[in-house]
């Protein structure tokens, strides 16, 4: 049996090298939380590549047209920068209230892709804004996907995360439900993109994640905000497909209950932060009656 051998490419040329020169299993590691936290061995053959060093892997571009954002970006770049903040307020939201400090500094957004935990929060947002991926393959050729897609498949990585411009709609919100308020695994996280404007919705994405084995789109949710005005019969529309998509997700769970009560409070509070109005607000609390 051959022992586990280490690569610590430099840059994109280097590793397209590295990929290219070995044909065995190939394994990556950026930021190793996973490994950190829980325990989870490295693999004892084939190849483990660390992407700590290769440069270009890292940066967000959200100045114009498509957001392009580098798979080694971490967690705290995420939730910092002003520019991806004014495109997608959600995603730095959902990266803020990821792990704790320690964690977002060392976690990267390729790494919470590729490790597919159905409770990740930065996933539900990059579902509803239509997130497309580039990959790098074992050949040196890159392709691109969409995220719904993407598979583990040894010696693929993720390079880059791409956000289409036509799914970036002007308001966006990120919420989670966990055991505790702050370094919380979500029980339950839901994200939205929308337009809004003179108090009624135009188009809607809404995605959910730990509802089923993978987060997901909400369609009898967007159908029942989309077009509507913002008032106390939409809202119970909403919460009523919101029970009906954990229904349809998690039929013979024993979560179902505790999931079709937890989904309408959060799915208000959702709304709440996407429009810019306080969850108290008395809309809000008529129709969690």
């Amino acid at each position: 049996m051959n022992a586990l051998a280490v690569a610590t490419p430099v840059d994109l040329t280097e590793l397209r090298a590295t990929l290219a020169a070995d044909a065995g299993p190939v394994r990556f590691v950026a930021g190793g939380t996973d490994m950190l936290i829980s325990g989870r061995p490295l693999p004892e053959t084939g190849l483990l590549v660390d992407l700590a060093r290769v440069a270009g892997m890292a940066f967000i571009d959200s100045c114009v047209g498509d957001v392009r954002i580098g798979a080694a970006t971490t967690v705290a770049a995420l939730a910092a920068d002003q520019g991806l903040r004014t495109r997608l307020a959600a995603l730095c939201e959902a990266a803020a209230q990821c792990g704790s400090v320690q964690i977002r500094n060392r976690a990267t957004i390729g790494g919470n892709i590729a490790n597919a935990a159905p409770a990740a929060d930065l996933i539900p947002v990059l579902v509803a804004a239509g997130a497309r991926l580039a990959l790098l393959q074992r050949d040196g050729t890159q392709c691109e996907i969409a995220l719904g897609e993407y598979a583990q498949i040894s010696g693929q990585l993720i390079i880059e995360v791409i956000l289409p411009e036509s799914c970036l709609l002007p308001r966006s919100a990120f919420v989670k439900l966990g055991s505790r308020q702050d370094m919380t695994i979500s029980r339950l996280n839901l994200a939205l993109l929308a337009e809004f404007r003179n108090d009624h919705f135009g188009l809607v994405r809404i995605a959910a994640g730990a509802v089923g084995p993978a987060p997901g789109r909400l369609h009898l949710a967007e159908a029942a905000l989309a077009g509507r005005k913002l008032e106390a019969a939409t809202l119970h529309n909403f919460i009523s497909a919101l029970v009906a998509e954990v229904d349809t997700a998690i039929p013979g769970r024993t979560s179902r209950l505790y999931k079709r009560r937890a989904i309408a409070g959060l799915g208000l509070d959702l709304i709440a932060q996407a429009v810019g109005l306080s969850p108290l607000d008395r809309l809000f609390e008529d129709a969690a009656q």
